[in-house]
């Protein structure tokens, strides 16, 4: 039977010129090579065409743009120049693909000091792809010569300081009229603001005084994620590695006033690609805060004084969150990393805050015993015993 390509997208050139390297990604081994040309004729139709001819039941190769019209989103992402980009830690597109020789087209960008971001595909939920993104432009292969509809999922795992990643399109064979369909949306999202320990620093680094890098940052391995998975929830993140309320991470105690979440928290993405702003526009069932490790050193250079711009710099923060998110719950935890006075500070300012429906505990500090990431972070099994906890907390909040 005739084949034809189907490029549904608005600047369908932009899709057609759009060739990239070709990698066989799986589990996390990535081998590389040309792609193949198409032999078949090319025939471009518009999506009404294309609809009416897939009826009919002709195979067509559909190069197919992901928007949220045909996947659903998770956490930030950016539509520019007809790529979705996924923005923050935990980004996402899941969709559902039906066809034959399916693949996914990605672009890279550049990230930071030598830092590329990091990127897995999932097909099923297993994982085919876990890589760093070096490149500007990569091909995916997400099933070769069978028919079959499969659950896929695309997530940025790395921190949205060190770039994005970009889903051009999805290309497949294909008599559906509708080859690519979003995933169902959960009955519960849950929005994460935090630093590092959110975005999973370090996660996958086998001694705390490993140094960071991409490479063994992993948002799925995060407890924001955990919790989220085991809740059956969707998620939206705001995270950023060294980052505090009234001050980020400083090693002498000096006011670090460049690092600020709150600064952040209007923003799609710092990172310079990205920096729209973010319109609030999905619902959110649960806000969890986990901030104030980063303060912590320029808070102890001057307890009362600092401590009580913390305090207010927190009530500051938590009235921005309750302008964005008039109806949900606000659960504030911090502790991991230690930080006492900083959790007693937390509770002060949640109490003179004065809403019912924001609570405060402090999470259990991380032990040797169960190891650590790079630069003291939390390991895997810490980040999943704070995922248990605190699942366990948004249950209790929800009344379930």
């Amino acid at each position: 039977m005739k084949k034809h390509i189907s490029i549904i997208a608005v600047g369908c050139a932009l899709c057609i010129a759009a060739v990239g390297a070709f990698t066989g990604c799986s589990n996390g081994n990535k081998s590389s090579g040309p792609s193949e040309a198409l032999t078949t004729d090319v025939t471009v139709t518009d999506e009404t065409e294309q609809a009416e001819t897939s009826t009919q039941g002709e195979v067509m190769v559909h190069r197919i743009p992901i928007t949220a019209d045909n996947a659903k989103l998770q956490s930030r992402t950016v539509m520019k120049d007809d790529v979705l980009w996924l923005v923050q830690s935990g980004s996402a597109a899941e969709f559902t693909v039906s066809g034959r020789n399916a693949s996914l087209n990605l672009a890279g960008s550049s990230g930071i000091n030598n830092f590329d971001p990091r990127y897995a595909v999932y097909v099923d939920d297993k994982m085919i792809c876990d890589e760093i993104m070096a490149d500007k432009d990569v091909t995916v292969s997400l099933w070769k010569d069978t028919d079959k509809t499969a659950a896929v999922k695309v997530m940025l795992l790395s921190e949205a300081m060190y770039g994005g990643i970009g889903i051009r399109s999805v290309e497949v064979e294909s008599s559906s009229a509708q080859p690519v369909v979003p995933a169902e949306k959960a009955p519960l999202t849950i929005e994460f603001i935090g630093d590092s320990i959110t975005c999973g620093y370090g996660v996958e680094s086998k001694s705390p005084s490993d140094p960071f890098t991409t490479a063994t940052e992993n948002f799925s391995k995060s407890y924001a994620y955990l919790a989220a998975k085991s809740l059956g929830a969707d998620y939206i993140t705001c995270c950023y590695s060294g980052y505090g309320i009234v001050s980020g991470y400083s090693g002498d105690g000096t006011k670090n006033d460049k690092e600020l979440l709150p600064d952040c928290y209007g923003k799609s993405s710092i990172y310079k690609d990205y920096g729209s702003d973010w319109e609030f526009s999905e619902d959110c069932d649960v806000v969890v805060i986990n901030l104030g490790t980063n303060d912590m050193n320029y808070v102890a250079a001057d307890p009362k004084t600092n401590g009580d711009e913390f305090v207010e710099g927190y009530k500051a923060f938590l009235q921005t969150v309750r302008e964005k998110r008039p109806n949900a719950p606000i659960i504030c935890t911090m502790g991991t990393m230690g930080g006492d006075d900083i959790y007693e500070l937390i509770e002060r300012a949640v109490s003179e805050f004065g809403d019912e429906k924001i609570t405060a505990y402090f999470s259990q500090t991380q032990s040797m015993r169960d190891g650590m990431g790079a630069d003291g972070h939390p390991s895997k099994k810490t980040q999943q015993y704070i995922a248990d906890v605190l699942a366990e907390k948004i249950r209790n909040t929800l009344g379930e």
